[in-house]
């Protein structure tokens, strides 16, 4: 790859250079290079010029594996400031996060107080639904057999939901006359501390 001040950038296959990644070593390597092609041309001696190309390889190595190091450690650093970049961004999203769920945190208790008594209702509401839906039947269950058997005297058991009915409107039914007889005792009393508070 040729740069903009021709110098010639050393790039193998694996490894990715642009013109920007121009080192001094990209530089001296394109300088030896010149030198040595045009010292070659001025040797005859078949002996000479193996040393001198031996000796030029070796250098061009040399010179390739630090220009191979130092565009690697490049690459890592990039990368490297890539990563921390991203790491930079995500840790920000997390406390941003955090904070936005430590504002929620009152209005989720909240939600949970009401879901809890939104379920006890509706347990109460089932219950309620399954009773007057179980009294149902029994009514009709009752209607039926009547019309079945209409001269058969009906009797309840004293544990039977009618018997029951029946037996608190007796025990109101008791508990009022009470009421009516303390009523008039307390009327008597009175006429009676009347008539005594006359008498003194």
């Amino acid at each position: 790859v040729d740069s903009p001040c021709s110098v010639q950038v050393w790039c193998p296959k694996e490894l990715k250079r642009s013109p920007r990644d121009i080192t001094e070593l990209d530089v001296v390597l394109a300088e030896f290079e010149k030198i040595a092609a045009n010292y070659r041309q001025s040797i005859e001696s078949n002996v000479c010029r193996k040393a001198v190309n031996g000796f030029c390889s070796a250098f061009k190595d040399q010179i390739t594996d630090l220009i191979v190091e130092v565009q690697e450690l490049k690459n890592m650093k990039r990368k490297n400031a890539k990563v921390i970049t991203d790491i930079r961004k995500k840790r920000q999203r997390l406390l941003q996060l955090r904070e936005e769920l430590i504002g929620a945190e009152p209005q989720l208790i909240k939600l949970r107080r009401e879901y809890a008594e939104m379920q006890e209702r509706k347990s109460s509401l089932r219950q309620a639904t399954e009773l007057l839906t179980d009294l149902k039947e029994l009514q009709q269950d009752c209607l039926d057999y009547r019309e079945e058997n209409p001269k058969e005297k009906v009797v309840y058991g004293t544990s039977s939901l009618p018997a029951l009915l029946v037996e608190s409107r007796r025990i109101l039914g008791a508990e009022r006359h009470f009421q009516n007889i303390n009523m008039k005792l307390e009327e008597a009393l009175a006429v009676q501390r009347g008539k005594l508070s006359k008498k003194h």
